[in-house]
């Protein structure tokens, strides 16, 4: 999946957390953005700032190996946003 359609999935799920009351969009922030927000505080990580999308994704698949005790010993960036798309029922 290309960079345009991560966003766009990341979006959809920033709409979808919102909709479930799970955050809220202040002024000037995207939906993208806050959901990232989000997804990070949930996993009590620090966002990595000036990263690729890629890499920042990467870094929450490894949460997501680690805490949640899945049986793959990574996850790429693909699977991280369907990981959470499922999760939160985005579609």
């Amino acid at each position: 999946m290309n960079e345009t359609y991560r966003l766009q999935k990341i979006r959809n799920l920033g709409v979808r957390l919102q909709e479930l009351e799970l955050l809220s969009i202040t002024p000037g922030v995207s939906y993208t953005s806050a959901a990232l927000n989000f997804l990070f505080a949930d996993y009590q990580l620090a966002r990595p700032a000036g990263l690729p999308l890629e890499h920042t994704l990467k870094t929450l698949g490894q949460a997501i190996v680690e805490q949640r005790k899945v049986r793959f010993s990574s996850l790429d960036a693909d699977a991280v946003i369907d990981f959470f798309c499922r999760f939160y029922r985005v579609h």
